[in-house]
């Protein structure tokens, strides 16, 4: 038996051998024997070498040979196995069964590259990725955040991480952070670590969502050795596909917003563009004399953009790779380069501190910005236009749409590495060197929070945040038991403010009851010394009557007498006679009783109704000066009554004047502790939920475990 059929038998034919993995290690003999005197580190005929592992998986000017984990798109089967042209080896019979068994075997075990070795991932995606044009942009339904993702760090260091990738988001309030062997997602809101997405491969050095934030984009690797790009999905954490596999790491990449191509470039000084359905190499460009260390697609696909460690940065057509602009001003490397929205103006950032904007029409730059002194580190367009920027000088800033800066934030301890605006222009969110990650608000700066780098362990951050619920807790029920406190205070206040408003309305109301009242008596009073003077008048006119009236009949009864004696002497002088004289004498004497009579009689009567007028004025008087008097009595016991409401009301003013500053100031107090109240209870159910939700993840991780350890 041959050396190589004695391998084969070995990896083939040993007991168990159905559950072997084959490796490169087993297949590389077969390659040896009958593929690498062309395909070797040499000769590479078609660009394939098929002597190692890594440049076996690498493929050929015509792209990868091998798909892991698939037999019918590996295109090494389909020649080996002559189902496809040109057969191989050439001017050869088809290879042993025994043989093609093997590299068959390997293929469909995922070509790992020894037994301890993990199963390369297929890059091919394992569904139609593209998207219909017409569909990019902003998600249809809610905008895609990680649901159910495990938050166990892979790796947890002495000291986080430098920022040296960070991105955000379109849609959500979601951030990624880069770091060594994951990507740690976070909920820009909340500061809620929501899912670690292992990097395995190494270091993550540029992290891109997709525009419309489905999928997340890692470049990375190990420096010196290997690269390539990996896609997740955002929602579910699932590993879509990788593509790029590279010598060095890669440095920069992007993904277009049909999701149609993937852009990648690094030390080897290549730009190479993908398809995403295949993963086949669409194109590649060699102009970069250095490292690429920018790249990205503009908004609507058309246009991509690279930058290199030499300062020079390019414009290529997305679809055809053909250079559309050579953008030249930079002085050294270019750290970031970023659209605007509208895809007319590209942004560039240098190590020679400048921030650049250049127009799409003519490829002319419009704006030159010293941003950073000793460098600017990166740059990044908000949705509306605005810029943000960070730089060696520790600083992150925000500016705007023309250049002129409108905010400096805090500086950090170190340098400046990444910053971005969040999907809804609410907060800035930057990184330096030490690994510290900081949340601002983009109108007023001030800080909202932190994002941990390098968090703990799953099981430490759960003690942790049931401590952490329950100090909270404790905290918001203090806070609560001191407010209610102050809420009783502020409604006894309240209540006596009632009460003084109450003292002051019925001394209020004593002041106008008893001043109505003293204006009645006084009124009354008027009224009786009017009725008094009228009837002392009135007794008066009577008793001047009276008297004048026994004058009158006196002179009467005078005229009566003196015109009777005279109208005797008249008729004893006229008459011819004694008989005459004494006729009329009588006559006289007789008129004169009867005028005495009757005068009499209108005298007595006039009389008699004089003295009842006299009686009645008398009796009017008395009573009229008797109601006087009456209604005097009150009167300065009212006047007293009056005085003492009066004095009483600023008495009365100046306990509610206090009463409902003790008020105000109750109120104050708790007006002045019940955000911090809200905010603590707030904090307590952030905490609690934070708890719960590690809890939950505990308990599902703890599961797994048994489930595989009691298979």
């Amino acid at each position: 038996m041959s050396t190589l059929a004695a391998a084969i038998a070995l990896a083939l034919a040993l007991p168990g051998a159905d559950a072997k993995k084959i490796t490169y290690a087993d297949v590389s003999a077969v390659f040896q024997a009958r593929c690498c005197t062309c395909h070797n580190g040499d000769k590479k005929k078609g660009g394939l070498a098929l002597d190692t592992f890594s440049t076996a998986l690498e493929g050929g000017a015509s792209g990868t040979v091998i798909e892991p984990a698939d037999l019918e798109a590996s295109r090494l089967w389909e020649l080996v196995s002559h189902s496809g042209e040109p057969n191989m080896p050439p001017n050869a019979p088809k290879l042993p069964d025994a043989e093609l068994d093997l590299i068959k075997q390997w293929i469909e075990g995922g070509a790992p590259e020894t037994a301890a070795g993990a199963a390369v991932m297929p890059k091919k995606p394992k569904f139609d990725f593209k998207l219909d044009p017409s569909a990019v942009g902003k998600p249809v339904g809610p905008p895609a955040m990680p649901e159910g993702l495990s938050t166990d760090p892979i790796v947890v260091s002495a000291r986080p991480n430098a920022i040296i990738a960070l991105a955000a988001s379109p849609w959500a309030p979601l951030a990624a952070i880069s770091g060594h062997k994951q990507v740690l997602l976070y909920n820009t809101e909340n500061f809620r670590l929501v899912g670690v997405l292992p990097f395995a491969e190494g270091t993550v050095y540029d992290l891109k969502f997709s525009r419309d934030g489905g999928i997340l984009l890692a470049s990375g690797g190990r420096g010196g050795q290997s690269g390539l790009v990996v896609v997740w999905d955002v929602k579910t954490g699932e590993r879509l596909f990788e593509v790029g596999k590279e010598y060095d790491i890669v440095l920069a990449a992007d993904i277009s917003p049909d999701r149609s191509l993937v852009a990648l470039g690094g030390p080897s000084k290549v730009l190479r563009v993908y398809n995403t359905a295949d993963g086949s190499l669409a194109y590649e460009s060699k102009k970069h004399t250095e490292w690429i260390t920018a790249i990205e697609f503009s908004p609507d696909g058309v246009l991509l953009a690279s930058g290199d460690r030499n300062g020079g940065l390019s414009v290529w057509e997305a679809g055809t790779g053909r250079e559309f602009y050579d953008l030249r001003g930079h002085k050294l490397m270019i750290t970031d380069v970023s659209w605007r929205l509208d895809s007319n103006v590209l942004v560039s950032a240098s190590e020679d501190a400048t921030v650049r904007l250049w127009e799409m029409q003519n490829g002319n730059q419009i704006k030159s910005v010293n941003a950073h002194s000793g460098g600017t580190t990166s740059v990044r367009f908000a949705k509306d236009g605005r810029i943000v920027t960070t730089g060696r000088d520790k600083l992150a800033k925000l500016w705007d749409g023309n250049g002129g800066v409108q905010r400096s934030f805090e500086p950090f301890t170190d340098l400046a590495l990444r910053g971005l605006v969040t999907h809804d222009g609410t907060a800035v969110v930057a990184g330096d060197w030490s690994g510290e990650v900081r949340v601002w608000n983009a109108k007023d700066g001030k800080r909202l929070g932190n994002l941990i780098a390098n968090p703990a362990p799953l099981s430490v951050r759960f003690e942790s945040a049931k401590q952490a619920a329950a100090q909270a807790q404790a905290a918001a029920d203090a806070a609560a038991k001191e407010l209610a406190a102050l809420q009783g205070t502020a409604t006894a206040k309240a209540a006596a403010v009632g009460t003084a408003q109450q003292n002051l309305a019925a001394a209020q109301k004593a002041v106008n009851d008893t001043t109505a009242a003293l204006t009645a008596a006084e009124a009354k009073l008027k009224q009786a010394r009017a009725a008094e003077q009228a009837a002392a008048a009135t007794l008066s006119t009577a008793q001047f009557a009276e008297g004048r009236l026994t004058i009158l009949k006196t002179e009467a009864a005078r005229a009566l007498a003196s015109s009777t004696t005279a109208a005797q002497a008249a008729a004893a002088t006229l008459a011819e006679t004694k008989a005459d004289r004494d006729r009329v004498l009588a006559e006289t004497a007789l008129a004169a009783q009867s005028a005495t009579a009757k005068l009499a009689e209108s005298s007595n009567a006039q009389s008699t109704a004089a003295t009842a007028t006299t009686v009645t004025a008398k009796a009017a008087s008395a009573a009229a000066q008797a109601a006087r008097v009456a209604a005097e009595a009150p009167i300065a016991a009212l006047r007293t009554a009056a005085q003492a409401a009066k004095a009483a009301v600023p008495t009365r003013q100046t306990e509610l004047t206090a009463a409902s500053t003790a008020k105000a100031a109750a109120d104050k107090l708790v007006v002045e502790k019940t955000p911090g109240v809200q905010a603590l209870a707030a904090q307590a159910l952030a905490r609690k939920a934070d708890a719960d939700a590690l809890a939950k993840e505990t308990q599902g991780q703890k599961a797994t475990t048994t489930a595989a350890a009691n298979p």
